[in-house]
């Protein structure tokens, strides 16, 4: 081995790498893949984890382990609570905390080469960000560089072994709403193709044909899938403007193959999923038959279903297709996140991680209820996390980039508290409300118009005197409080309560005035509990 020369002039000649129990395997994995100019060892603590790592637990256990120090460094695990400057105490050589996961490993190493220094106390992800996100993006381009796709829709390469995984966006067009907004918006946040959707009752081949006409003009070149409760009553000319159709059985492919050029991409369901074997057996029918009329585009979608009707039967089969079956897979997260009352970004982040573990070479969102709205953004950072995550080898957490999908939570808690000035401070119970003895003021929320809107009332007739509208609380109750001459103690109630409008908006949420805007999960069960132990047989 030849010394290593860093930029401040000394040489590593030995490197020791601490890890846990959980990692160790995966660490050596990735020490015998660096093929550095020095030794890299790996030794694994007791620990399963390493936020279970106090500094001085693992001070003692190293001491008796190595004995003297023979490494120029010992890196370990960027969580581990407390300094290690005490484990440098211990051992005496130097002793520093590389980075959160061990994914970041080659990166940390790479900043030791360099001559930068380490801390005891600040983990190297944290120390040097920028350089962590630039190796995050540096290991994603090589994943999807480093294979060629199984075959192309319009211009995007579909992968059989993902990543990259395509996010692919359904709209239904015989619903009101803007749909065409939800696709600018999926364009916007990075999707790589729109699917256009007509229920079940719908059966107006014009009102398909001119909404996969529209869809076209926005997308361009990237892929427009068409799907239909009946695909084998598609007539050429509509099938004509799409690259995809979704929703294909072995007794769909005679009647579809008539529309079908060999150029177009089929997503191929089971006809029956009573069984793995079953289903798996169906599927392979409807790709022979395609295969027989010139179809190559295929695309297989396991079928996942809702929670509580054979969503982990569904993962199941998705996992035993994957392994059956060299082609694409699907996989719709709608079915979940539509068809549970929680929030959506939560649920969408597990699905997305949950898909590239399976192996999904594509992923079907929808908006399709209030609920669900922002699930188009949601998706996009939810794919960026779990992108990371693989290329890290490590949870979909503590990323440099600081990439989340925390909407109402904080990850921790910010610990600074007022500074302190000197005077008494007066605790303030509920202090009741004295009403403005001239006027009263109504606030809405229109979700609809984006807006919201006060209307001020004379306090004796009722007449509303004044109406505003806008977005901006702040604003809002400035241009009140100049106009009218409400009381200070109006004013301050009807900041407070402006304020709750404005979250109301943003976060899409209802409004009623006087009212709590947001109700914590003890608050619901507090309301439940009679109920849930009811149900529980409990007297």
């Amino acid at each position: 081995m030849v010394p290593v020369a860093t930029r401040w002039g000394c040489r590593l000649r030995r490197v020791l790498l601490v890890t846990t129990q959980s990692a160790y395997s995966y660490v050596v994995e990735v020490a015998r893949s660096l093929r550095k100019e020095y030794v890299v060892d790996v030794v694994a603590s007791s620990a399963p984890v390493a936020q279970f790592i106090s500094s001085d637990d693992l001070a003692r256990e190293l001491a008796e382990r190595l004995g003297r120090c023979d490494y120029d460094y010992v890196i370990v695990p960027g969580l581990i609570r407390g300094s290690t400057r005490v484990i440098e105490g211990v051992l005496g050589c130097r002793v520093v905390k590389g980075s959160r996961y061990a994914g970041d490993i080659p990166t940390v190493l790479e900043l030791l080469e360099e001559g930068l220094e380490l801390s005891h106390e600040v983990p190297a992800d944290d120390l040097y960000r920028e350089r962590f996100v630039s190796a995050i993006e540096s290991s994603l381009r090589s994943l999807a560089t480093s294979k060629a796709p199984a075959f192309s829709l319009g211009a995007v390469g579909v992968y059989a072994d993902p990543p990259p995984t395509l996010l692919l966006l359904e709209v239904n067009v015989d619903r009101e709403g803007d749909f065409l907004g939800k696709v600018r918006r999926a364009l916007e946040a990075g999707f790589d193709g729109v699917v256009v959707g007509c229920g079940t009752t719908c059966s107006r081949v014009d009102l398909l044909a001119r909404a996969i006409s529209r869809v076209r003009e926005l997308v361009g070149d990237l892929p427009v899938g068409l799907d239909v409760s009946n695909p084998g009553g598609l007539t050429p000319d509509l099938v004509e403007g799409v690259d995809l159709v979704m929703n294909v059985s072995a007794r769909d492919v005679d009647r579809v193959a008539r529309v079908l050029g060999s150029g177009k991409g089929v997503v191929v369901i089971p006809e029956d999923i009573s069984s793995f074997e079953v289903a798996l057996g169906s599927v392979k029918l409807a790709v022979e038959r395609l295969g027989e009329v010139g179809v190559r585009k295929v695309v297989v979608d396991p079928l996942v279903k809702p929670p509580g009707l054979g969503l982990a039967e569904s993962i199941a089969r998705f996992h035993y297709f994957r392994r059956s079956l060299s082609y694409p897979h699907l996989f719709s997260t709608a079915n979940v996140y539509e068809m549970i009352d929680a929030d959506s970004h939560g649920i969408v982040a597990l699905l997305l991680s949950l898909a590239l573990e399976l192996g999904a070479s594509a992923v079907l969102a929808t908006e399709e209820s209030d609920k669900a709205f922002w699930a188009v953004e949601e998706h996009a950072v939810a794919r960026l996390m779990a992108y990371s995550s693989m290329a890290r080898r490590s949870p979909p957490k503590d990323l440099p980039y600081g990439a989340d999908l925390l909407v109402l939570k904080e990850k921790r808690l910010p610990t600074a508290k007022p500074p302190e000035v000197g005077t008494p401070v007066k605790y303030v119970t509920t202090v009741p409300y004295t009403p403005d003895p001239r006027y009263f003021v109504r606030i809405y929320v229109d979700h609809s118009r984006g807006e919201i809107v006060v209307d001020v009332h004379d306090a004796a007739s009722g007449k509303v005197l004044a109406r505003y509208a806008g977005t901006e609380a702040t604003s809002l109750a400035r241009a009140v409080v100049r106009d009218v001459g409400l009381t200070p103690e109006h004013s301050a109630y009807l900041g407070y309560e402006l304020c709750k409008a404005e979250l109301a908006l943003k976060l899409r949420k209802g409004y009623t005035q006087d009212s709590d805007l947001i109700r914590g999960p003890a608050d619901r069960l507090g309301e439940l509990g009679p109920r849930l132990r009811k149900s529980c047989g409990k007297a």
